[in-house]
């Protein structure tokens, strides 16, 4: 027979204690795992967007300072080579050339600076000298060498191949006045003969050219020498800079640009006596500002970034002064030679 189990009240009150709490543990959960409050996510939403905020506003900043800086450092690299490029020229200005006090190896007047030298092809380029007329005139006609106006016979050796050619700059030496000249023919009338014409223009750059002044040509002590010019100016109507290093056949200037976005190009020179003018004059009562004095050439330009910005400088287009000093070093062997 099946014995019945009764229950003490103490175990059924502990019993139904455990089922309660069983019932109310899901409920205790739910209110451990409950979400943010409205007020926390506004204070989170807030703060997001500050820091958001402040890391685009340095972003912008850096990209604003890291165009800049490029913009900047272009045209800093520009002014460098226009810098570079000059001086390498002005620097040869003089080779084989000694500067007197009418006529200098290196030049400048305004915008433009111009050096002279003497070609090497290997050896020194050669002097024609011109052949003596038949008369007996001292001086030739005004205007006119010993074939006509502004045309010179000059003797040719043969020894190696002649070296002057059409579009050539040549020095035109009459006893001790010297002359440029640009050649617009060269022929051969006779054996051991060459007939040069040059260009009617009375100044080459910043020299005087052909037989300007009234320069006449004389019966003897006359020679005709291939130059090698180069010269840097700029051009308003682009605001370029451009370099030049002779003519063309037919008379025009020969030139390319070497910069643009250049917006004041001015060049001086300096003397012995420290002062600085905007050109020689060996003619003058002045001998300070002989050709024979110059020590160095000076350029200033003002230079413009060739593109704009609208995160830099508002949009403006970016400037910035230059300045190069170049002392040619055949002017420096001119002085210590004298002094």
């Amino acid at each position: 027979m099946p014995r019945l189990r009764v229950q003490s009240p103490r175990w059924a009150a502990a019993g139904a204690g455990r089922a309660a709490s069983a019932g109310r543990a899901p409920a205790a959960i739910t209110a451990a795992r409950r979400g943010f409050t409205l007020i926390e996510l506004l204070i989170s939403m807030v703060l997001g967007v500050v820091i958001l905020a402040v890391s685009a506003n340095f972003a912008t900043a850096t990209l604003r300072s890291s165009r800049g800086n490029d913009l900047r450092d272009g045209l800093n690299r520009d002014a460098r080579f226009v810098g570079m490029s000059i001086s390498r020229d002005v620097q040869d200005g003089g080779i084989s050339l000694e500067s007197s006090q009418q006529f200098g190896s290196v030049a400048t007047r305004g915008d433009t600076v111009a050096a002279l030298s003497t070609p090497f092809s290997p050896n020194e380029a050669e002097v024609y000298g011109m052949i003596v007329p038949t008369d007996t005139a001292s001086l030739l006609p005004v205007g006119q060498g010993n074939c006509g106006v502004r045309c010179i016979e000059v003797a040719d050796p043969n020894v190696v191949p002649f070296q002057l050619q059409t579009g050539d700059v040549a020095m035109l030496q009459v006893q001790n006045v010297q002359r440029l000249i640009v050649l617009t023919s060269v022929t051969t009338p006779a054996a051991g003969r060459r007939r040069l014409v040059f260009s009617p223009t009375d100044s080459l750059f910043v020299w005087p050219a052909g037989l300007t002044g009234g320069l006449r040509v004389t019966r003897v002590g006359v020679g005709v020498q291939r130059l090698n010019v180069t010269a840097w100016f700029r051009t308003s109507t682009d605001s370029t800079l451009r370099r030049s290093d002779g003519f063309l056949a037919n008379g025009s200037l020969r030139s390319g640009v070497a910069a643009r976005g250049i917006e004041a190009f001015t060049t001086r020179l300096q003397f012995t006596n420290g002062s600085e003018r905007t050109q020689a004059n060996g003619i003058d009562a002045d001998t300070t500002n002989d050709y024979n004095r110059i020590v160095s050439v000076v350029m200033r330009a003002r230079l413009r970034v060739e593109r704009v910005d609208r995160s830099v400088n508002g949009g403006a287009p970016l400037f910035r002064q230059y300045e190069w000093r170049v002392t040619p070093r055949n002017l420096i062997f001119e002085r210590n030679r004298v002094l």
